[in-house]
């Protein structure tokens, strides 16, 4: 166990450089693609602001929109830098041709349909546990064995919650890559995530250090970003008297947009070729034999 930790330890080290490499060396054509990212979060943002006032429909048609951008922008991205990563010969690779086709961008959609649809069956099978859980706490009170009802129902309130964010996060671990299998392989949407589901199973702890070691870096990197703009406001309130602290959510979206976005989506591409080039198992797995 010490030496898979070990092992895990460096695998989080390798994916780590080299997200960071090919972030860093090809910055300036990623940024173009994180540029677009920003416009549509900005724009979203401000128009749910401004346009709060307009019919539900039209407000719903206009975030499918934004959804509908924010995966284009996404899959090309993850386009992009699979074809870094592969490009041994360094040949010039244009954006333009790393946009996803009409069909990628559907399977992407009714993938996301499947993910939601996962969630959805995890929480009806906790549903069951949870009724149980109710009436036995009911009969315990009823006993005179619990004095505090609500103090209990709070308590298992919150172990419910913790117990349904732990599997949605489970899940997203384990599926994680499915959008990376309908890039690279063309895979069905379906097909896609059970093949995600054969490729992270024995790889959850190290997946696991591997995420840990992205948030990580991440807060690090989000928290000298913060200071460093924070001292420069509060010289400007200074000097200025002008209060700007206002856009400081502006800020948040500019750093996720411009760094999360890009070496989030860097770090990932780097997992998944790593885990493809350990992958021993069929090419259409069956997906009960892969849940556990």
């Amino acid at each position: 166990m010490i030496n898979y930790l070990k092992e895990s330890t460096f695998a989080v080290k390798d994916v780590v450089m080299q997200a960071w490499k090919v972030t860093r060396d090809n910055y300036f054509s990623i940024a173009t693609l994180c540029f677009l990212v920003f416009i549509t979060a900005s724009t979203s943002t401000l128009m749910a602001f401004f346009l709060e006032e307009l019919h539900v429909g039209i407000r719903a048609v206009m975030l499918l929109i934004f959804i509908l951008c924010y995966c284009i922008i996404e899959l090309c991205l993850i386009k992009y830098i699979l074809r870094l990563l592969d490009n041994t010969e360094n040949e010039e690779i244009q954006i333009v041709d790393t946009l996803p086709t009409r069909k990628e961008v559907i399977k992407f959609l009714v993938g996301t349909l499947y993910f939601g649809l996962s969630i959805f069956f995890i929480v009806i099978l906790l549903m069951p546990v949870l009724f149980i859980i109710d009436w036995v706490i009911k009969f315990l009170y009823h006993q005179d064995l619990i004095s505090n009802l609500k103090a209990v129902g709070d308590v298992i309130v919150n172990v419910a919650v913790g117990i349904a964010i732990l599997s949605v996060f489970i899940i997203f671990i384990r599926i994680i890559f499915y959008p990376f299998f309908i890039i690279d392989k063309q895979s069905p949407p379906f097909e896609s995530i059970k093949l995600s589901l054969a490729t992270t199973k024995g790889n959850f702890v190290k997946l696991l250090m591997i995420f840990a070691g992205l948030v990580a870096v991440q807060a690090v990197v989000f928290a000298f970003f913060y200071a460093v703009i924070r001292m420069g406001f509060e010289l400007i309130n200074w000097i200025f008297d002008y209060n700007i602290n206002q856009y400081i959510s502006l800020i948040v979206v500019v750093f996720s947009s411009f760094v999360i976005v890009p070496f989030t989506t860097a770090f990932f591409a780097v997992a998944y070729r790593k885990i493809m080039s350990e992958y021993k198992g069929d090419e259409h797995p069956d997906i009960i034999h892969n849940i556990v």
